[in-house]
């Protein structure tokens, strides 16, 4: 199973993710990395193993256009909505990955978070876009990193340390959601369009 968090300040965006991977028997397999980078694109999937798989691996997301940097709220919900989204929905019918539901495609029980440029995206199953600020999970353990979010949240120094508390959550997480499992890693994403990996901690 997986569990990811986002967190949001006006200087940069966290993802952070565990690694446990269950099988349909529900058995523990080696640890795998859920978050994958292509370019200056933080892709990171939680549901169908081969829904995810087609969507972080085979899916092949565009460079983000200068233009777009400077670019409001609406502007990037646009952008995402007539270029990016077309995208996922023909490499997932591609593959086979795309349902038909009340004459709606869908990703079957899949959730796909996207990052780049310090700023997150949700693609629901519906391929409809959320933007997700300050906070957000998904996954097994998504409501357990999502209430610990909501209290790191309180804090004063959430702008400056919002990416230690998204990794903390996801920590919490492992202790709390038995589908999901350390190693915990992660990447701050930047409006410059830099990615850096953020180092792991201990709580």
């Amino acid at each position: 199973m997986t569990t990811i968090a986002v967190s949001v300040s006006e200087t940069y965006c966290s993802i952070v993710g565990e690694s446990g991977i269950t099988d349909e028997s529900f058995q523990t397999m080696p640890p795998m990395r859920k978050i994958v980078r292509q370019h200056e694109w933080l892709i990171a999937a939680a549901g169908t193993d081969r829904t995810c798989d087609v969507l972080q691996y085979l899916t092949k997301y565009p460079p983000i256009p200068e233009t777009m940097k400077l670019k409001n709220q609406q502007g990037w919900y646009e952008w995402i909505a007539k270029r990016i989204v077309p995208i996922i929905r023909k490499s997932a019918q591609a593959e086979l990955s795309l349902e038909i539901k009340d004459g709606v495609a869908e990703i079957p029980e899949s959730e796909l978070i996207l990052v780049t440029h310090g700023k997150a995206f949700a693609i629901s199953a519906s391929l409809g876009i959320s933007r997700l600020d300050p906070y957000w999970a998904v996954g097994s353990g998504g409501s357990v990193a999502l209430g610990a979010l909501a209290t790191y949240n309180q804090q004063a120094d959430w702008s400056l340390r919002h990416s230690e508390y998204c990794m903390k959550a996801i920590q919490t997480a492992t202790r709390h959601d038995s589908f999901s499992h350390p190693p915990v890693y992660g990447y701050a994403s930047y409006p410059s369009g830099k990615i850096k990996e953020l180092e792991a901690i201990a709580i």
